[in-house]
């Protein structure tokens, strides 16, 4: 007996720890395998949904297409239209957080009462051990475990930090006031999502990045493309930075930072930070279940997302691995299956497409040139410029490249990188060929709808062979 109340009507053949994509997907598998299941949320992190529909994919997206509908519409390229406005960020943001409620309702608290073996309740969990999870004065034993506590914003520990006030994206959808200027700490796709965001609604922006290149797990070509673009609209980014200290005035927040050598100070209303992520494994109890942590707290698991207890797995931004609401998502679904059916599910990591929905946007799958050529010494790739896509003519946006990978002897697809008009949407036609094994060849025989922007898929594979300089549109 643990102290809690242990009854029979609290055993369960699966307990999950956490409420977001990564736990109802695996949710949504145990209950159509007809499994006893308890769910657990902590909503004093975030409520049901976690961080994708709460303060993550969707409040971000729409606030994105806010501000690309003002910002372009005012700068079109047209000279028959013309057009003024004006917008409202924080009304913006008023409907936002009203959409991102429906969402969820829609998405997660309908769809968890209609799973009928399924229960839930709130509050903070606690591993007792192996099997025997606490809430409260509560105890609920499981005869499988599923950890998908997800993770939080990696604040770095920088001298002055402690003592000023700053934004993560857990809060930062909830400004009440109009900011003039701010700061952002990390150039990963978060931090490069709300640099183009708040820029486009008429905030003056400033990036600090440490490496030497935005979105670094990026293909560098693709990386410096986009901030050329950035830069060009008037974003300032600053790469190699080092962070020496934050300083908190009466109403603003100096960050003094040492970039490729030389000292620079700004100074800007508020400050954002996008560092990476920190594991919410703290008070979990994965010591007391004989589960391991890595040395940043992350869920060590297997391939199979088994932890050191063979009942107990981990999914999602917990076990820190491609943090995607899709990758969660995958996981927590194949997961159940391996708990439940011995399934031996895994990932292939490299046909999982992502996305940065700056403007332009950035999009890839697969291997990337850098890493091709330190595995294999030798690549064949090619990079065409957005100017030979005729649709992104058309619409007067050829801003971009697109990079292929294949693979020297069988011209099979490897990867795909782009930076460019609606590269979301393009790269789920090259996910198609990097999973499927196409060829260049294949491809460029399959017939694609004239004139449209994934016609750059098959541009770039023609160009391994042919000059497009030299080539009529909708050729092959």
């Amino acid at each position: 007996m643990l102290g809690g109340v242990l009854l029979e009507n609290k055993k369960y053949d699966l307990i999950i720890v956490g409420g977001g994509a990564a736990a109802f997907a695996a949710s949504n598998r145990a209950n159509a395998l007809g499994k006893k299941t308890l769910m657990i949320n902590n909503g004093e992190f975030l409520p049901l949904g976690g961080t994708c529909v709460n303060v993550g994919c969707i409040p971000s997206k729409i606030m994105i297409h806010q501000g690309r509908s003002y910002y372009y519409a005012l700068k079109n390229k047209f000279r028959a239209i013309k057009m003024n406005g004006k917008i409202d960020l924080v009304d913006a943001l008023r409907e936002t957080r009203s959409m991102v409620e429906e969402f969820r309702a829609k998405n997660y608290l309908n769809v968890i009462k209609k799973q009928k073996h399924v229960e839930f309740k709130g509050g903070f969990a606690s591993l007792q051990d192996k099997n025997n999870v606490r809430v409260g004065d509560e105890v609920f034993f499981g005869k499988n475990i599923l950890i998908a506590t997800g993770a939080s914003t990696y604040i770095p520990p920088i001298k002055g930090v402690e003592a000023i006030n700053y934004f993560t994206n857990e809060n930062i959808f909830k400004l009440d006031k109009i900011p003039k200027s701010m700061i952002i700490i990390g150039a990963g796709p978060s931090g490069m999502e709300f640099a183009s965001m708040f820029h486009h609604f008429g905030v003056e922006v400033t990036v600090f990045q440490r490496s030497s290149q935005i979105l670094s797990k990026f293909d560098t070509q693709i990386a410096n493309e986009l901030e050329k673009h950035l830069k060009a609209e008037g974003i300032t980014i600053y790469t190699g930075s080092k962070l020496k200290s934050f300083e908190k005035t009466k109403d603003k927040t100096i960050v003094n930072a040492d970039v490729r050598g030389s000292p620079l100070s700004v100074t800007a209303d508020i400050l954002l930070f996008t560092t990476g992520l920190a594991p919410r494994t703290k008070g979990l109890g994965a010591e007391k279940a004989g589960v391991g942590l890595d040395k940043k707290g992350f869920v060590k698991t297997n391939e199979y997302f088994q932890t050191s207890q063979n009942n107990i797995y981990a999914v999602g931004d917990v076990i820190g691995k491609m943090p995607l609401e899709t990758v969660a998502a995958k996981q927590g679904n194949l997961a159940t299956q391996n708990m439940f059916e011995d399934a031996r599910k895994t990932i292939n990591y490299y046909e999982v497409p992502q996305a940065v929905f700056t403007s332009p946007e950035v999009a890839s799958v697969g291997i990337t040139e850098k890493e091709y050529k330190e595995k294999y010494g030798n690549c064949l790739c090619s990079t065409i410029s957005f100017e030979h896509v005729e649709k992104a003519l058309a619409i007067k946006d050829a801003r971009g490249i697109i990079n292929m990978v294949i693979d020297p002897k069988t011209k099979q697809v490897l990867g795909v990188h782009i930076t460019g008009p609606m590269a979301a949407d393009i790269i789920t036609t090259a996910t198609y060929a990097v999973k499927n094994k196409m060829t260049i060849n294949s491809i460029r025989d399959t017939v694609h709808v004239f004139p449209t922007l994934s016609e750059a898929i098959k541009k770039v594979a023609q160009s391994f062979d042919q000059n497009l300089e030299e080539m009529a549109c909708c050729v092959e």
